[in-house]
């Protein structure tokens, strides 16, 4: 009995972390930065004057609804998008506040993981834009509130539009932390998780909308299932992975691993 006691605690100490749950906190975080972008980006442009395949401009000045469409002669997002979603807010040209409801766009015919942001700042500067919104702020599939309950730090996404007005062409560069409540998806939640997400430097360069092509990102975990530590390391690549640079218990297994990155619904 003592040994089958040992053998089986041995074999739960040597079982390999579910990767799709420790990823899933850095997904939602770089799942809303890049279509806030480029949503940001599009309607900034249409309420400014400037035409768009993309935009329809319904109400502006003021209070603003903005109509943004994807497929035909829209620049893409991601890829194959399709569908319309909604831009509401406030806006001036120097500074706007907007409401997106992403649950209209899919990507290759599957839903995009982040079907919304609540609030989110936007202000231009010359060729760029700078977009801040907290992590209460992100709606994921699941309907829940992504840091519900305790402190948030904000998400700030530079964009680098190249003085064009093509959203596909633009730099989309991510930093930001913030302290979250069940960040974790699906049948792998538990009432107690809390995560932790610090993300440096994650540069979306044009052409690559599947992973950051440099920059870090850390993730820590704790609950009542316990907890760990990961580093992730961003690649040159457009193959939509992220790479294990470092780890603690238990994700030490997942050392040097490429971690699939996917920003739709499983």
């Amino acid at each position: 009995m003592v040994r089958s006691l040992v053998l089986v605690l041995v074999a739960a100490a040597c079982t390999h972390p579910d990767e799709a749950e420790i990823v899933q906190p850095l997904e939602s975080t770089l799942g809303a930065a890049v279509p806030a972008a480029y949503f940001a980006t599009v309607t900034m442009n249409a309420l400014n004057g400037r035409v768009s395949p993309c935009a329809n401009v319904l109400s502006g000045g003021g209070d603003v609804h903005v109509e943004v469409g994807l497929g035909g002669s829209c620049p893409p997002m991601y890829g194959h998008d399709a569908g319309t979603m909604v831009v509401t807010g406030t806006w001036t040209p120097s500074l706007a506040t907007f409401v997106m409801d992403f649950t209209g766009i899919t990507q290759d015919g599957e839903p995009m993981l982040v079907v919304g942001i609540g609030s989110m700042t936007v202000a231009p500067s010359g060729a760029h834009y700078t977009i801040a919104y907290g992590e209460e702020s992100i709606k994921i599939a699941t309907g829940e509130l992504v840091g519900a309950g305790i402190e948030q730090i904000a998400w700030v996404v530079d964009v680098d539009t190249r003085s064009t007005d093509d959203p596909s062409d633009d730099t989309i560069t991510v930093s930001g932390g913030d302290q979250s409540l069940l960040a974790a998806s699906g049948d792998h939640k538990a009432e107690a998780d809390v995560t932790q997400v610090a993300v440096g430097n994650a540069v979306f360069l044009s052409g690559c909308r599947k992973n950051p092509s440099n920059g870090v990102a850390a993730v820590q975990r704790a609950s009542t299932r316990g907890g760990g530590w990961i580093l992730y390391g961003f690649h040159s690549a457009c193959d939509g992975n992220v790479d294990v640079v470092a780890a603690m218990a238990p994700y030490e297994l997942m050392l040097g691993k490429s971690v699939s990155l996917g920003f739709l619904q499983r």
